[in-house]
């Protein structure tokens, strides 16, 4: 396609050995009805992935970036930017290579907005508070309803009304009106996601979180776009006053243990921070920790939130994955374990 096209020729352009482009258009329709009800909805994405890499260590450095749109129409419209993008990623990846060696130890985290760090929510907070989960007592957070867990700076929602290029839905796979849920306001763990099933079970209404991946599966409580909401200051000023740290741009999932708590992440994606300015790229890592710990540890949340969408999308039990998205602005952390991946 011209787009794969020309975002290739760009990388090269500014000096990449080579770029990875994955584009899907999905669509998805969905159909409820009872007595009671009768929904359809129809959800389109167009989804654009961007990696590059260069060696280092034995291994290589990556730098990975998502882009969501409405349809295949407007991301074509966006191509000038989506050249701008890759063109950028390649500059910022050649000027902080090659890379250093992760540390090891306790470092000040700084997630900056829009990143796919942001899972760290889906997977901490988000999972927690699923309802069945929450039903059987089942998550660290589900015994702390009520309590606070954080500081008043750190408030976390699932909303799939927002839109702005997150998942966006109008009702769930039950036929309920989406809504916005508060998982943790102000610090205090508040609400759990919840389908007809789990609601009943708790003795709540139902709050647009049933979600199904087809007519084959029963629905469960499931997150759809899981959002940092903003406070104040950006990744600027957050990052002014960090004499070290390291700034992870990208996780993946490794382990979480709901029931605890304990969680790691492949670190993908990180910069060393010195004296509040970006260094350079660091090896792949372990972020490790405990949810009470980490979410504790958050010191400061920005104002400047964006949106990603999660290409990959989400599973649950045996269940295949559903689309999910993303919502952050700059967060960090006072400290979080970190440790080379090899």
């Amino acid at each position: 396609m011209d787009i794969i096209r020309s975002l290739v020729a760009s990388a090269h352009d500014a000096g990449a050995p080579s770029l990875d482009v994955l584009l899907r258009e999905v669509e998805r329709r969905t159909l409820y009805f009872d007595e009671h009800t009768s929904t359809q909805q129809v959800s389109r994405h167009a989804i654009l992935e961007l990696k590059t890499s260069v060696p280092a260590h034995g291994g290589s450095l990556d730098a990975w970036r998502a882009f969501a749109f409405p349809d295949l129409t407007q991301l074509h419209a966006q191509l000038p930017t989506l050249v701008q993008h890759a063109t950028t990623l390649v500059r910022e990846l050649r000027e902080s290579s090659p890379g250093v060696p992760c540390p090891t130890g306790v470092l000040p985290i700084v997630f900056p907005p829009g990143a796919a760090s942001a899972c760290f929510f889906h997977e901490v907070c988000g999972h927690p508070l699923e309802g069945d989960v929450v039903a059987r007592s089942g998550s660290y957070l589900a015994r702390r309803l009520g309590q606070r867990v954080a500081g008043p700076w750190l408030s976390v929602s699932d909303d799939p009304t927002e839109g702005h290029g997150s998942l966006t839905l109008a009702w769930d796979d039950e036929g309920q009106p989406a809504q916005a849920v508060r998982l943790l306001s102000a610090g205090i763990v508040d609400a759990p996601l919840l389908d007809s099933r789990s609601a009943c079970h708790l003795g709540h209404a139902p709050n647009g979180h049933g979600r199904r991946v087809s007519f084959r599966h029963p629905p469960l409580p499931r997150m759809a776009h899981t959002r940092v909401e903003p406070h104040e200051g950006d990744l600027d000023t957050l990052l002014g006053n960090l004499s070290h740290g390291l700034l992870v741009q990208h996780l993946m999932p490794r382990h979480m243990d709901l029931l605890s708590g304990d969680f790691s992440f492949y670190i993908v994606e990180a910069r060393e921070v010195r004296d509040g300015r970006l260094g350079q790229r660091v090896s792949p890592g372990i972020l490790a920790g405990n949810g009470l710990e980490a979410l504790a540890s958050i010191d400061a949340v920005g104002a400047d939130a964006r949106n990603l969408f999660a290409t990959r999308g989400c599973r649950k039990l045996d269940h295949g994955p559903l689309p999910v998205s993303f919502g952050q602005p700059t967060v960090r952390f006072r400290g979080l374990h970190v440790r080379p991946a090899h």
